[in-house]
């Protein structure tokens, strides 16, 4: 786990993620989306339900997953993006792999939510820089979700086929790597 911390610290400095400039605007937006949050899960649950792809995985569900995802989306906007942070979203995404959300699902979820959270930014401010550095904040930590998300389906794929294989993990990443 620590080899993935350094990697989620990596990759904050990569997109540029600050901690403090990027966590500070993102605090400014709770109060923005927790009057407009309701509705932006309430649409995201509409998307999942309306496909084929994802309704079954949510089926009889969709209250509590909803509750989730509320607490989720106040987590993105706590202002502490850290070690325990990261550890709250590698777990969610160990839970999206156990349950079987397949990647690109993730990744088509932090699309709609980027697409839709972009007229809620800009519209909370009157000053149209200011509104677009602090959606800027808002899709930097949402890719970095999404990674973290990544990094746990990776982890527990290379898990499964060492264990499936009976080959070392170091083993199966040089194959990976090396070819």
């Amino acid at each position: 786990m620590e080899q993935t911390i350094e990697v989620f610290n990596e990759l904050k400095q990569f997109v540029g993620f600050d901690d403090e400039v990027d966590g500070q605007r993102l605090e400014r937006l709770a109060p923005v989306f927790a009057e407009h949050g309701p509705t932006l899960t309430d649409a995201f649950y509409q998307r999942l339900q309306a496909h084929p792809g994802t309704a079954g995985q949510i089926a009889g569900r969709v209250d509590t997953l909803k509750q989730t995802h509320a607490r989720w989306m106040a987590e993105l906007f706590a202002g502490a993006y850290q070690v325990d942070y990261f550890h709250r979203r590698h777990r969610i995404g160990l839970v999206h792999v156990r349950v079987g959300v397949l990647p690109r699902w993730c990744a088509g979820i932090i699309s709609f939510l980027r697409t839709c959270s972009l007229p809620i930014v800009l519209n909370s401010f009157s000053d149209r820089s200011e509104g677009a550095a602090h959606y800027g904040s808002l899709v930097k930590i949402l890719d970095l979700d999404l990674m973290v998300i990544n990094l746990a389906y990776e982890e527990e794929r290379l898990r499964r086929l060492a264990t499936f294989t009976g080959m070392s993990r170091k083993l199966i990443e040089r194959c990976i790597t090396k070819g």
